[in-house]
């Protein structure tokens, strides 16, 4: 797409960013369904507790395939939209 072409719209798609407390970079998750999954993990950390952790796992479509991590690792949650190129 060109975007000097009035018109046309860019194309672009969602990916969720998961912030860990361990990592300074975000991981970039993508998935089918980015609004439910930004949901899910933002009440994850909402409800994570130090006394009692818990394993998390979620399956991705891009290059990060599968993330499994405690949930008191988690530090927050992101959507981000890009073009596609």
């Amino acid at each position: 797409m060109n975007p000097n072409i009035p018109g046309q719209q860019p194309k672009t798609r969602k990916a969720v960013l998961i912030f860990l407390k361990a990592v300074a970079p975000p991981m970039v998750f993508y998935v089918d369904n980015p609004e439910e999954v930004y949901i899910e993990v933002k009440q994850i950390i909402k409800s994570a507790s130090p006394t009692t952790p818990k394993l998390v796992e979620k399956t991705g479509n891009g290059p990060l395939k599968k993330l499994a991590v405690l949930d008191v690792q988690l530090a927050g949650v992101a959507i981000q939209e890009e073009p596609v190129t």
